[in-house]
């Protein structure tokens, strides 16, 4: 539920200021001789709507032309925004991310040696290769360590830090793999 109110935080804000203002509407009009608190809560809430309407009214006077093509481009992508599920088994996003790239990457080694068994590769292609495996290694080893000190209960952010640089530089490894072997054909 959190990652969803932190993707949708706009969303979530018109949501609130529509039943906020649905609310403050509805309240009964206090009676003359009625509970003091009660007129001022009255008040209170039909100032602050007021005042929140009059400011974004006055200063955007185009946007309510605007807003029901807004609300219906934001209706039709909300589809679009698929949340990122986390591995069983991982202890936090960054551990489920990382163990991702790590498939990805695993991937990419074992297509690129059965091209190479199929048609040896060139030697640029080779050296990318190479840097990617080693790349690969180096990730893995920090991943290990990154998810073996969560584990335990030890949370270091020397070990996140090298994991995040560690992930990028394999990121960038994939990418410059990719990229050659695009080149190639």
């Amino acid at each position: 539920m959190i990652p969803f109110i932190l993707q949708h935080q706009l969303g979530l804000a018109v949501a609130a200021y529509w039943i906020f203002s649905a609310a403050v509407s509805s309240l009964p009009d206090p009676s003359s001789n009625g509970n003091p608190t009660y007129l001022w809560l009255y008040r209170f809430c039909h100032t602050t709507a007021g005042n929140i309407t009059t400011v974004f009214g006055d200063r955007l006077p185009r946007l309510k032309v605007l807003v029901p093509p807004l609300i219906a481009t934001a209706l039709l992508a909300t589809p679009a925004c698929a949340a990122y599920t986390v591995h069983p088994g991982a202890i936090n996003r960054t551990d489920s991310v990382a163990y991702d790239t790590l498939l990805i990457a695993e991937s990419a080694i074992s297509q690129a040696r059965a091209d190479n068994q199929a048609h040896p590769l060139p030697p640029y292609i080779k050296d990318a290769l190479n840097t990617l495996v080693a790349s690969y290694d180096v990730a893995r080893a920090s991943w290990l360590t990154y998810h073996d000190t969560l584990s335990t209960n030890t949370p270091s952010d020397a070990a996140a830090t090298q994991l995040n640089q560690n992930i990028a530089d394999l990121t960038n490894a994939i990418r410059n793999l990719k990229t050659m072997k695009e080149v190639k054909q």
